[in-house]
């Protein structure tokens, strides 16, 4: 689980919004309103909105007002090096060096077959940009994951309101999000989910009067009439958002002014939301939006990036260290626990392989012995120690025996040879009973082969007799010592023995 604070500050105004995520849920765990004013200073407000409860993870938004959003077409073949090339582009649409700006970009959905990719991107000032970093991390002392612009953040909304992009019973097409706020109003174009167009507006709900509302709506139709002219399809609806919904009518104003359908928010779907809760939800939504960019995949763009990422490695660490300490010092706790395991696993296995080892010297070599190396010292030197496992004769031997008792001037036919444990069996053809009679014979010279007969004859063609050999396969044991003969034993005599005169 992680707590997760979502911080709207706007001019007057400080919204903030604490959520905890689990497991394919999200709770909402209290929202937060302070005006500047009341606080003394924007930072104020932040820290009083936050509360007193330390979130894992902080996110912020940069006002539109110090943002400038770009449509583009970059040529399919820049793909891969587009964030290079991009911010050649955007150089030439901004108003001060890209050497001292920031910006975000996200690829947008294109017509299959199209030779050009639409990227949506967001730009804003590294000082703006950093400032924003530092005020909140003097409120809250953490500094934020990340920092959106504008209404960007508001498509993360879909995460607990998945119908927000397609509203039951609206015509299909994109909605827009108009974000209402005393000194600044954000419009926000989503299509399919995601941010397609932006827009903030230098004039909010204060002070709105009867002369100064036809100029408010027609700058807002000026924004819908730019969108129409990217190529965007008509919105289905709008939804009002923010601090400015709590007027008198609002609502039926604008869908007046605009001509499109008021859509009301929906449902979220927020574990732990009070009903009275959710009737100010609208109130909250951007910080509610920018609360959830920070958890699973964000919708919106984020400008910490580049060397304002690299800022943040240190402080981040330094904030961790506790936490890494106790897990490298459970982790070195689990590897100790488990040598020592390991140890004791193999010292009984030890013990009992040696107990084997003690019963298989005392039944086999004789001699009870709990040391390798005495036991291989027992088995070197034990009566068996001498002896060629391999056999003394085998299948190839009685081939080569046989070609060699077989007469030149003869012709013989091997039909089949058998040689089982000490035992071979011979069927031949040859072209009389005398010509097997004298190979058998010869056989019986060769010394591993005892009991040496013929079995029996048969007709096996015409001038040919087939005949079956039989022999017993034994040799003399090579170890055996020759005993000493009594003459030997009793000629020999020591030369003390000798006769005089020898």
């Amino acid at each position: 689980m992680a707590r997760l604070l979502g911080i709207d500050a706007e001019k007057n105004v400080v919204r903030a919004v604490l959520i905890r995520t689990a497991y394919r849920k999200v709770i909402l765990e209290g929202f937060g309103e302070v005006s500047v004013a009341d606080a003394g200073s924007q930072i104020a407000a932040m820290k009083a909105a936050a509360g007193m409860v330390r979130p894992d993870a902080a996110s912020v938004a940069l006002s539109g007002e110090q943002s400038f959003y770009r449509r583009l077409d970059m040529p399919a073949a820049a793909q891969k090096e587009l964030e290079s090339v991009l911010a050649f582009e955007l150089e030439a649409t901004i108003p001060f060096e890209m050497d001292d700006a920031i910006f975000d970009y996200r690829v947008l959905k294109r017509e299959p077959g199209s030779t050009t990719i639409p990227v949506f991107a967001a730009v804003a000032r590294t000082a703006d940009v950093r400032e924003r970093i530092t005020a909140v991390r003097e409120a809250i002392d953490l500094e934020p994951e990340r920092v959106s612009t504008g209404p960007l953040s508001l498509a993360n909304l879909e995460t607990v309101m998945p119908t927000l992009s397609k509203p039951p019973g609206v015509a299909t097409g994109p909605v827009v999000l108009l974000n209402l706020e005393s000194h600044t109003s954000d419009m926000l174009v989503v299509s399919d989910g995601e941010p397609v167009f932006a827009r903030t507006l230098s004039r909010g709900m204060a002070g709105l009067t009867f002369e100064s509302a036809p100029l408010f709506a027609r700058e807002l139709r000026q924004t819908l009439a730019a969108w129409r002219n990217l190529g965007g399809n008509p919105p289905a609806g709008i939804y009002l958002i923010g601090g400015g919904t709590s007027l008198h009518s609002a609502e039926q104003w604008f869908s007046g002014e605009l001509g499109l359908p008021l859509l009301p928010l929906p449902q979220a779907r927020l574990e732990g939301i009070t009903p009275e809760q959710t009737a100010v939800l609208p109130r909250f939504a951007k910080a509610l939006a920018l609360a959830l960019g920070l958890a699973g995949r964000p919708r919106g763009l984020n400008l910490r990036r580049g060397a304002l990422e690299a800022e943040r490695s240190y402080p981040f660490l330094r904030e961790k260290v506790p936490m890494l300490a106790g897990l490298g010092t459970v982790i070195a706790l689990s590897f100790g626990f488990s040598i020592i395991a390991e140890m004791r696993g193999l010292n009984a296995e030890h013990e009992a392989l040696t107990g084997v080892l003690s019963s298989a010297s005392r039944d086999v070599l004789g001699e009870e012995t709990s040391d390798p190396i005495r036991a291989r010292e027992l088995l070197e030197s034990g009566p068996a120690a001498d002896e060629d496992p391999m056999p003394r004769v085998d299948a190839f031997d009685v081939m080569v025996q046989l070609s060699k008792a077989v007469p030149k001037e003869v012709t013989h036919d091997v039909l089949e040879l058998d040689v089982n444990r000490g035992h071979a069996t011979i069927q031949g053809v040859v072209p009389s009973v005398a010509d097997a009679q004298a190979i058998t014979e010869k056989l019986k010279e060769y010394k591993c082969f005892r009991d040496v007969k013929v079995g029996r004859f048969s007709q096996f063609t015409e001038g040919k007799q087939k005949y079956v050999l039989e022999m017993t396969l034994a040799c003399e044991d090579k170890n055996k010592k020759k005993p000493k003969s009594s003459a030997e034993g009793e000629g020999t005599s020591s030369p003390a023995e000798k006769p005089e005169g020898i």
